[in-house]
């Protein structure tokens, strides 16, 4: 690869500085040059004839090294010229001094004239390259200050689509804009590392769930086939319960899969939350009395949008997971507000609660805050991770707090619909 030129064959940072800013200098310098000629060209254009013709004169004979002929007497009625640097003679005819305020070389100037305008170029031109110069060292230092941040966040980036989850770009002192440019490229790696972390886990998590009830059947299955057990209708169920518990487990991944990337369809239609919420209770009501605990329902009409079925998903996933951790009573509450118009359904269980720092990640897949629960007590952990991801697809949420029994609060709010009427 050329020094200088980036792997793609453009120039780098630093050629591109010092190229501008020595283009900068040239065009000063030769502007000067070319406006200063113009300028003294016009001004002598702008002399009268008489003088021109004595200038030329004059300048011939210092050619030939004879006396300067006498500067002509002018007319009266002869204005003097706009900008004109001559001034009238002191009796003897000698004309004044003729000082040209530019770099021009006009015919009529006399040889000393010439040198001593030359001598202004000479300078100018050493002043110009003294400038580039300063102007070269000015780029390497401004190409090096912006460059070497940028640089190191280009290494870090190629180590990144290298798969080094780990590179980041040193935060340099520097312009503000490189500075945070560095920073957001950290804040990216960072969270690609956080995403690739909870990938793998969730990879483990699900061959970890499917792996138990695989292995279970996968036993009983060669028990049956030894003679070990008979192929009774108890086996049957037994195998049956596992069965559903896989498709339970791989429907609820489809859920979460599809709505987190957009892509779960909904079939919307003009629902009562109360009407939803009852019926739950009633499904769910043995269950409930099985294991001695109340379920208590309080409603008031409360319109939404939504599916049907997934909304009776969230509201039987909340209220499971209030009976794993009840003691005696779960609360079923749905209100309407309003004035914030939406519908809230609030899910009341007087169990141990949940830890504050524990709050959002009972929301993550898997996640079981007491590892000692199995699943059949504990679920499989996707339940409250599924609520929160309906919901979001809903346009609604779903939070926890401390609850006023003692347990966890879980508030389900959703867009209200149209009211009756």
């Amino acid at each position: 690869m050329t020094p200088g030129t980036s792997r793609r064959g453009g120039p780098s940072l630093l050629v591109t500085l010092l190229a501008s800013m020595l283009a900068v200098v040239a065009l000063a310098v030769g502007g000067m040059f070319f406006f200063s000629d113009l300028a003294v060209r016009r001004e002598v254009a702008r002399l009268p004839p008489e003088v021109q013709g004595y200038l030329r004169a004059r300048a011939e004979a210092e050619r030939r090294g004879e006396a300067p002929p006498p500067f002509p007497a002018l007319p009266q009625t002869t204005a003097p010229a706009p900008n004109s640097t001559e001034r009238a003679g002191d009796g003897t005819g000698q004309a004044g001094t003729n000082r040209p305020r530019g770099p021009g070389l006009p015919a009529v100037l006399s040889p000393r004239s010439r040198d001593f305008v030359r001598g202004v170029q000479r300078n100018m031109v050493e002043g110009g390259l003294l400038a580039a110069a300063l102007g070269a060292l000015l780029s390497v230092w401004l190409a090096r200050r912006i460059a070497l941040p940028l640089g190191a966040v280009a290494r870090a980036a190629t180590g990144l689509a290298g798969g080094n989850l780990d590179a980041r770009a040193p935060v340099l002192r520097g312009d503000r804009e490189v500075a945070d440019l560095a920073r957001t490229f950290n804040h990216m790696a960072a969270s690609l590392q956080a995403l690739e972390r909870e990938r793998q886990q969730a990879v483990a998590d699900i061959a970890h769930e499917l792996r138990t009830p695989i292995a279970v059947m996968q036993a009983r299955l060669d028990a049956l086939e030894d003679g070990v057990y008979p192929l009774t209708t108890e086996q049957i169920e037994l195998l049956s319960g596992q069965t559903q518990l896989l498709t339970r487990l791989v429907g609820d991944l489809r859920t979460l899969t599809l709505a987190d990337a957009g892509r779960l369809g909904l079939h919307r239609q003009e629902l009562d939350l109360a009407d939803l919420s009852a019926q739950v209770v009633r499904d769910l009501r043995d269950r409930a009395a099985s294991r001695g605990l109340n379920l208590v329902l309080h409603t008031v009409p409360a319109p939404v949008q939504g599916d049907h079925d997934r909304l009776r998903q969230m509201i039987s996933n909340l209220v499971e997971n209030a009976l794993v951790h009840a003691r005696r009573e779960v609360q079923l509450t749905v209100t309407r507000q309003e004035q914030e118009e939406v519908a809230r359904l609030t899910v009341d269980d007087d169990g141990p609660g949940i830890p504050p720092d524990s709050r959002q990640l009972i929301f993550t897949r898997f996640a079981r805050l007491d590892e000692s629960r199995s699943r059949h007590t504990g679920g499989s952990g996707l339940g409250l991770a599924i609520v929160r991801a309906l919901a979001a697809a809903h346009g609604g949420q779903c939070d926890v707090a401390e609850s006023p029994h003692g347990g966890a609060r879980f508030s389900l709010t959703l867009p209200a619909g149209p009211g009756p009427g």
